[in-house]
């Protein structure tokens, strides 16, 4: 459904704007028209380029294998994903569909703001301003209990790309995309073990920055 669903069918213009973050593959955009939601776009010369400098076999691989975007909207098609339970939703941004922009296709998810207004401060940003406290604590467990009971295949979660809402939930704003969504999701204890390894991770992560 998301490989091809489309948000609106005007054209925005981006490229006189501001990116909110950027990463290794892609860059991330306020909405123009509503605050609340964001516009992610891949550097797809980037890609193209961090390609070709890895040898003749990435040469010969199309852009979108390392396309944050298209590996994103795949990741978002998971069978768990179409249930109606909102509670699927409290740790996970939706995604609403593809945008075309004057810099190229965009995906157009949720955007965590603070109570200010400005961005929802990520768990790195918390756990410095206010250390291990109750909350996050509290915040952190949740999360757990939601990457062991959702079910979703996800790569890593750490302390950057999970962020504070104002609910008081963890929000993973960037942990659906894999490189190719992994044949072993489909067996159950192969998923436990992923679900595990997840959690262990980003508390490592916690602990790191806390001790």
């Amino acid at each position: 459904m998301y490989l091809d669903m489309q948000f609106a069918p005007q054209k925005l213009g981006l490229a006189d704007a501001e990116p909110i973050g950027m990463g290794n593959r892609r860059r991330v955009f306020e909405h123009p028209n509503n605050p609340n939601l964001c516009i992610k776009i891949a550097r797809s010369e980037h890609i193209r380029a961090q390609m070709d400098e890895r040898g003749f076999f990435y040469r010969l691989m199309p852009t979108r294998w390392r396309d944050d975007n298209w590996l994103e909207a795949r990741a978002y098609q998971q069978e768990v994903l179409e249930t109606a339970d909102p509670a699927i939703w409290l740790h996970l941004p939706r995604l609403y569909g593809w945008q075309d922009t004057d810099i190229g296709p965009g995906l157009v998810f949720d955007y965590y703001r603070d109570a200010t207004g400005g961005p929802a401060p990520t768990l790195r940003q918390a756990l410095h301003a206010q250390g291990l406290c109750p909350d996050i604590r509290k915040a952190l467990d949740d999360l757990h209990s939601y990457i062991r009971t959702a079910d979703i295949w996800m790569r890593h979660p750490n302390t950057e790309n999970t962020v504070m809402g104002m609910d008081g939930r963890l929000k993973l704003i960037d942990c659906l995309g894999t490189y190719n969504m992994h044949g072993l999701r489909h067996i159950p204890a192969m998923r436990k073990r992923h679900q595990a390894r997840n959690i262990a991770y980003l508390e490592r992560q916690v602990a790191n920055l806390v001790k």
